[in-house]
């Protein structure tokens, strides 16, 4: 049984194992185009295979479980609806703001937390509401996010948040040689150009989606249904048998789509746009499936996967770490590989930054009790984190 006022265990391991899903899901942006996996990146069945594998297995998943926790954690700051913590949680929401741009600008361009920052407000907006009515904004948040793919699926293919399902804009485009070839500062500028336009694609893939799941996550802080997961064996295994077992055929089917071969250019791009907008649509099932997984896992196992809980203490640091690693890998003004490896070695090295950062994660935390861009965020908002 959880420790009232501890900080909840099932919360930290499940951000840390979020965070290794986002970056091999991000790492092909930051080390071969800005479009993902390219069709020279793909040759040779491994990397055939791990492209397929991030596809089906990581895309769209993770940033919605980052998403769920986000809610989750909101409840322990918005918990008494009070005037103080409500004006802690909007400057909390202006400091991910500016992290977020300058992550966005100066290491990696799909940066999450200025989506977050925005949704936040509204987060905030109905976190006073009652359970039935925060149910009903996470259904609406999951279905439209289910259709908007759909429906942007013509400007999606135009503007292209990955090549495999169009044609580059320029802008991006110019984005890609900025990365390989450019300094820093020139980098820089060419993200910033191109970031109305990935802001954009965001909103259509996955940002109104992780608005339900911030509802869906406020909504299970309250009942706390992370604190003791043996307390819910039965719940986490229907869940992650469903999520599982729905989820895992359609991601695959998904994924094979979105990876459709380039011989016919038009025909390709029609389906693998279509493979896309499917596998974000649906992602929440295979989502949810992960949830109960490692809600079952836990129940069962309570010490299951616990190296993960240190990078999940200090997200923030991990998530801007993993990016600030690997530009420096793959960016012409450091070691200069962006474009130059193929699928399998690129995701690798997201895996590498990951567990190179938990390590210096586990040190950091031997010696201070938060993250460094925690620590300055609490400072920003005037308290530390709560547990969760």
């Amino acid at each position: 049984m959880s420790v009232p006022g501890a900080r909840q265990v099932f919360p930290d391991r499940l951000r840390g194992i979020a965070l290794l899903g986002i970056v091999v899901v991000n790492v092909p942006l930051l080390g071969l185009s800005y479009d993902g996996f390219t069709a020279a990146s793909l040759e040779g069945t491994a990397n055939k295979a791990t492209a397929f594998l991030v596809i089906a297995l990581a895309q769209g998943k993770f940033y919605l479980l980052f998403s769920f926790l986000f809610g989750y954690s909101a409840a322990f700051i918005l918990r008494d609806g009070s005037a103080p913590n409500r004006r802690r949680f909007r400057r909390r929401l202006i400091g991910l703001a500016v992290i977020g741009f300058v992550h966005a600008v100066f290491f990696y361009i799909g940066d999450i937390l200025i989506s977050y920052a925005v949704l936040g407000f509204g987060l905030l907006a109905v976190s006073g509401r009652s359970d039935r009515a925060l149910r009903r904004w996470a259904i609406v948040g999951v279905a439209v996010g289910a259709i908007l793919p759909f429906l942007f699926l013509g400007p999606l293919t135009a503007i292209d948040p990955n090549s495999l399902t169009g044609h580059t804009d320029p802008t991006l485009a110019a984005l890609d040689d900025a990365l390989a070839n450019g300094t820093f500062l020139e980098a820089a500028l060419a993200r910033l150009r191109a970031l109305p336009i990935v802001l954009a694609s965001l909103v259509a893939l996955q940002d109104v989606m992780a608005f339900g799941a911030f509802c869906l996550g406020l909504l299970a802080a309250r009942s706390q249904a992370l604190a003791d997961p043996h307390l819910r064996l039965p719940q986490w295994r229907r869940i992650a048998l469903i999520g599982l077992l729905v989820g895992l055929p359609i991601q695959g089917a998904a994924a094979v789509m979105a990876l459709v071969p380039q011989e016919d250019a038009s025909a390709s791009a029609s389906v693998a746009a279509v493979g896309t907008a499917l596998g974000f649509a649906t992602a929440p099932i295979l989502a949810a499936g992960y949830l109960g997984l490692l809600g079952w896992g836990l129940a069962s196992r309570p010490h299951l996967v616990a190296f993960e809980a240190v990078p999940g203490r200090v997200s923030l640091s991990v998530y801007i770490g993993q990016s600030v690693l690997l530009s420096f890998l793959f960016c012409g003004y450091g070691l200069g590989y962006f474009g130059q490896w193929t699928a399998l070695p690129v995701v690798l090295s997201g895996i590498a930054a990951w567990v190179v950062l938990a390590v210096l994660a586990r040190i950091w935390l031997s010696r201070f009790d938060q993250g460094p861009l925690e620590s300055l965020l609490g400072r920003w908002t005037g308290k530390a984190s709560a547990a969760s």
